[in-house]
């Protein structure tokens, strides 16, 4: 298989999947194709798809960080926390980049929608490109697993950061070395990266090895996992369908392909196997 592929059969995957992420997701105008936190005090979906970009933002300034000019979303939606930061940060430039090109175009009318289309620029491309201008900042929610490696993904983040920028993932991690699970768990967590075209999961340890290989200081390490739902209506149906679709091999399917690999990273939550990670580095 080519390198070209996998990116292929990813970018079908979103094109496919992008509205019903946002029809059924309850993310409203948060605009967010990402999980939501449920902290104390937030009531709605909408506030908990938002809570990821909020605590991004309040994670950068607790560290005495001054709000950066230039911004870089990698692997962006539809904009929804490029929107946030737009709001956090007014006098940064802000740019995202998907491999979908319905998702860029529906970032590009969400921008416009808002009077943004000045300060915020989509890159329909992928964000392992080389020569990518410098900035200041450069997130990654839920998307730097889409690339082959975690080295890969560090190297091209961290040749598109000034001296000093800094690089925010938030993502699913694995809650030990891949090395370490048991056979079960390890079925069950190849079938999370086939359902959702994940290039790699790495735990917590082994992504701060790798960044720092890469010329990276881990400033943060935050674990987000009790403030996710894992017992909702629909995980409780998926539990039922997933295993039946992906046994059919109506994996091929991007609907059916998502149902499979969410089934599975709920059960490997639900099994002590994955933590939901804010992870912030700075390049030295």
């Amino acid at each position: 298989m080519t390198a070209a592929a996998p990116q292929a059969a990813l970018r079908r995957y979103y094109e496919a999947s992008t509205a019903r992420f946002l029809a059924v997701g309850g993310s409203g105008r948060s605009l967010a194709i990402h999980r939501g936190l449920w902290e104390a005090g937030v009531c709605d979906a909408e506030a908990a798809a938002d809570r990821v970009n909020a605590r991004i933002v309040a994670c950068l300034r607790a560290l005495g960080r001054p709000d950066p000019g230039r911004v870089r979303d990698l692997g962006c939606g539809v904009g929804g926390s490029l929107l946030h930061f737009a709001r956090a940060w007014p006098t940064a430039a802000l740019e995202g980049i998907t491999l979908s090109r319905r998702q860029a175009e529906m970032a590009r009318g969400f921008a416009a929608e808002r009077g943004l289309s000045g300060r915020v620029s989509i890159t329909c491309g992928d964000f392992l490109q080389p020569g990518l201008a410098p900035v200041d900042l450069a997130v990654a929610v839920e998307s730097h697993v889409h690339a082959p490696s975690a080295a890969a993904f560090l190297r091209a983040a961290w040749a598109g950061l000034m001296p000093g920028g800094a690089l925010v993932v938030v993502d699913d991690m694995l809650a030990r070395p891949e090395a370490a699970l048991e056979p079960a768990e390890a079925r069950l967590l190849a079938t999370f990266r086939r359902g959702w075209h994940l290039g790699h999961v790495p735990d917590a340890a082994g992504l701060t090895a790798a960044a720092e290989a890469t010329g990276f200081r881990r400033l943060v390490d935050e674990d987000l996992t009790p403030h996710l739902r894992l017992d909702r209506w629909r995980d409780r149906a998926l539990h039922l369908v997933a295993p039946m679709a992906d046994a059919a091999g109506l994996g091929r399917w991007p609907l059916f392909s998502n149902m499979i690999g969410g089934n599975a990273l709920t059960r490997a939550y639900q099994q002590g196997m994955m933590r939901y990670r804010l992870m912030v580095f700075e390049a030295t």
